[in-house]
């Protein structure tokens, strides 16, 4: 089974097991989340979930307030506000953002259990290993067919990361890993609503409950994702896909997480990038139209042609590219505003833009042309899917995005929560992050 395979390959993992790279790239992936979190916390859809469910008793943090709750309670507010601006991670091999299910789960957990920074990052980097390799083998079927992968794929990272915290042994697992394909759940028709980044919450929090079940005596189809009338046979093509899995078996796939340096969705983000390569003359004197060139399945996810809040915004194409040629910033989430959306600037040039299929252009690529109003164009090319190898210009890059999110709303405390982050390899107990 499927759950007795990954079981065997991260079930006993240790911190000291974890190569040196991929340790970076995971204290990398949560400084980004944390910082998302933190400025998603002051969105409205955070408000309403902190006045639901944070009066649960528990101690631990919900992010962006003095407040405490129960770990369920921390794990779906935190969850939900990491995802809040759709500014957080993402990662081709599972389909998803991989950090917003697993963090805010194994951030409580390891508050509950007053865990050790090692003991954090190492069951982090097991949920994101779990839940990428389940994303390969169910393929880009299920994300076609509607589902929501952040939260379908994400709540099996989410009880493998608790699982690993929590001590369970491999029966336990199994149980929690069946328990968890029952609430896999998260449709993409609420995308560009509150509700997807509820997705993200309710995948932290249920995967969490799976674990701490499983704990307790649970029991569950332990065959569940894989099985008859499993995950795969509901919600997939019903096969599960080798050929993409066994070639990265042996590889650290957190190594290729990806990260958003644009407030959308990222798969926009090839459109933009082209288009700022373009520098002055994409400009909206010249501007007689644009042609976009994405893959088919775009359409789906980002495909909103005329959308009409600043949520929507963040699924359009045609509404990134106008912002970019306008010159609104699109790496600051207050960027997504309907007074932005609305400006009789942005909207002429959103009427100019075309959106063109061609299934040779990857999900994360991008061909853009540019029709000057002289009659010359110019075309440009872009791929957002290639995960970067220097590691330190990343660093700097995600350390920037961490304070112009953070600092607006903890002022000097923005500093001391990254350097935390940054040395969490070194702490004893998690109890001192706030």
């Amino acid at each position: 089974m499927i759950a007795d395979e990954l079981w065997q390959q991260f079930g006993k993992l240790q911190y000291q097991d974890i190569p040196e790279t991929t340790r970076t790239v995971a204290k990398q992936c949560l400084l980004d989340w944390m910082g998302c979190a933190v400025a998603g916390s002051k969105e409205p859809l955070s408000d309403i979930l902190r006045a639901e469910f944070g009066d649960a008793s528990g101690g631990c943090s919900i992010i962006g307030s003095d407040q405490k709750t129960s770990p369920q309670a921390a794990a779906l507010i935190n969850g939900a506000a990491g995802h809040a601006l759709d500014f957080d991670d993402t990662h081709m091999g599972m389909g998803g953002h991989p950090s917003v299910p697993v963090a805010p789960a194994a951030l409580a957990i390891a508050e509950d259990l007053n865990a050790s920074g090692q003991q954090l990052l190492t069951a982090y980097i097991v949920g994101l290993e779990v839940e990428c390799r389940l994303g390969l083998l169910i393929g880009g079927q299920h994300y076609a067919k509607g589902w929501h992968v952040t939260s379908t794929i994400g709540v099996f990272g989410a009880v493998a990361a608790v699982s690993h915290l929590l001590g369970l042994s491999e029966l336990q697992f199994a149980n929690a890993f069946g328990l968890a394909a029952s609430q896999a759940s998260g449709l993409k028709a609420n995308f560009g609503t509150m509700t997807k980044p509820f997705h993200a919450g309710h995948a932290a929090e249920r995967g969490l409950v799976s674990a701490r079940l499983a704990l307790k005596g649970f029991t569950a189809n332990a065959g569940a994702f894989e099985g008859n009338q499993g995950l795969l046979e509901a919600a997939s093509g019903g096969v599960l896909d080798w050929d993409a899995y066994t070639p990265i078996k042996e590889q650290w796939l957190t190594e290729n997480t990806l990260f958003k340096y644009n407030a959308a969705c990222y798969l926009t983000h090839a459109s933009i990038e082209a288009l700022k390569e373009m520098g002055d003359y994409a400009s909206v004197t010249g501007c007689q139209s644009i042609d976009l060139f994405v893959n088919p399945s775009l359409l789906n996810v980002c495909g909103i042609e005329n959308p009409e809040t600043g949520l929507e915004a963040k699924f359009s194409l045609r509404a990134n590219a106008a912002m970019t040629i306008v010159g609104l910033d699109t790496t600051d989430p207050a960027t997504y505003t309907e007074e932005n959306l609305f400006n009789p600037e942005v909207q002429n040039i959103l009427q100019k833009v075309q959106v063109n299929t061609d299934e040779s252009v990857a999900g994360t690529q991008s061909k853009v042309v540019f029709h000057n109003t002289d009659g010359s164009s110019q075309e440009r090319f872009y791929d957002t899917g290639i995960p970067a190898t220097n590691l330190a210009a990343q660093q700097i890059k995600l350390e920037a995005k961490f304070g112009n999110l953070v600092r607006p709303i903890l002022g000097e405390g923005a500093e001391r929560l990254k350097q935390y982050l940054l040395a969490l390899e070194s702490t004893d107990t998690m109890h001192s992050m706030w």
